[in-house]
């Protein structure tokens, strides 16, 4: 088990340096303990666009913050209360942290979690909502981990695809959200427009 934690923080706009910071722990922000988390090791990680927000200073998040909320991982710790992940899997880490418990969570709302946030019902990985460290990151802890990840069946052939894989945790589900949002169906003729993939 590595004793530190090579990780992407910001300091000031267009300040972004690499930092040696602790080994992740099973706790939440507030300290309490998690039985029902995970570490990762990570494997792959993109760079969103709003971790470029961050960078040029476009909105307020704490100096010396982690940044980055694209992630896929290896499980290499497992909560005593983790039934259905083991060491070893590899997962992508959705952008949000949800708990899968509260009513917004069972009703399908994970962008709106009520409780893994106690500021606002919103909580993400490297962002300035609710204190979760991100995932530019060699490790990082993932609460609730049976219900916020999402383990890939095959190792191997999941390790041959990963670049294609990382998408899976930001960029397809907020395209995925906004085209149903638009209300586009399976026919629909769409015009994308923008600068990300």
């Amino acid at each position: 088990m590595a004793s530190s934690n090579r990780a992407v923080t910001f300091q000031n706009p267009k300040d972004m340096r690499v930092e040696s910071l602790d080994f992740p722990k099973l706790q939440m922000p507030n300290g309490r303990k998690a039985p029902h988390g995970v570490i990762l090791r990570i494997v792959a990680t993109n760079i969103c666009g709003s971790d470029l927000h961050i960078y040029r200073g476009s909105f307020p998040v704490p100096q010396g913050m982690v940044v980055g909320h694209e992630m896929t991982g290896e499980v290499i710790e497992v909560g005593p209360d983790v039934e259905f992940l083991s060491e070893g899997d590899l997962v992508s880490v959705p952008f949000n942290v949800a708990c899968g418990r509260c009513r917004n969570c069972r009703a399908r709302r994970t962008d709106v979690c009520e409780t893994t946030n106690p500021k606002v019902a919103c909580a993400a990985y490297g962002f300035n909502l609710g204190d979760w460290t991100g995932g530019q990151a060699e490790y990082l802890f993932v609460p609730y981990a049976d219900f916020q990840l999402l383990r890939f069946p095959d190792r191997d052939q999941a390790m041959a695809k990963i670049r294609d894989l990382a998408l899976l945790s930001d960029i397809l589900p907020t395209a995925f959200h906004g085209l149903m949002e638009a209300g586009a169906k399976p026919g629909s003729t769409v015009y994308l427009a923008g600068a990300g993939p």
